[in-house]
């Protein structure tokens, strides 16, 4: 049973990575620098992914990570790209959020090395969490500090 899940761990840490390069091409299609912006979207993904690999988790953290980069690309990229001005330099704010998600890396590899025994899915959405909390909060550092965020 334990192979089972670990398969199915894997097969959705491989799927969560899969979304989070879908959701950066489809947002380095809508300019003519594909392959550049593809790289800096999925790269600073990737690049979080790797902090993480230092730590050995298991499969679920990084599908829960992978998860809630995709999903902030996602929402970063459709705030972008609907406000009346796409700025080219917002996409520094996008940059400037990322420490919170290793702020959020760095609670999940403490907890996992502490509960080795939590299932799956627990783990999985504890990583989806701590990485959307630290990115939220570093966003709001950011709006309030180095970029406006409101209005159009």
């Amino acid at each position: 049973m334990k192979s089972i899940l670990s398969n199915i761990e894997k097969q959705l840490a491989v799927a969560c990575v899969t979304l989070g390069g879908c959701v950066s091409a489809a947002l380095a299609s809508k300019d003519s620098f594909f392959f550049s912006n593809f790289l800096f979207f999925w790269g600073s993904q990737v690049l979080v992914l790797a902090f993480i690999s230092m730590f050995r988790p298991r499969a679920a953290v990084v599908a829960g990570i992978a998860f809630s980069l995709a999903l902030y690309l996602c929402l970063f990229g459709s705030w972008v790209f609907t406000r009346s001005h796409p700025d080219s330099m917002a996409w520094l704010g996008y940059v400037f959020s990322l420490p919170g998600a290793i702020v959020g890396v760095l609670l999940v590899a403490s907890l996992s090395q502490r509960q080795p025994n939590l299932g799956s899915l627990a783990v999985g959405l504890t990583a989806a969490a701590a990485v959307a909390s630290g990115i939220a909060a570093n966003q709001l550092f950011v709006c309030s500090t180095l970029m406006y965020c409101g209005g159009k």
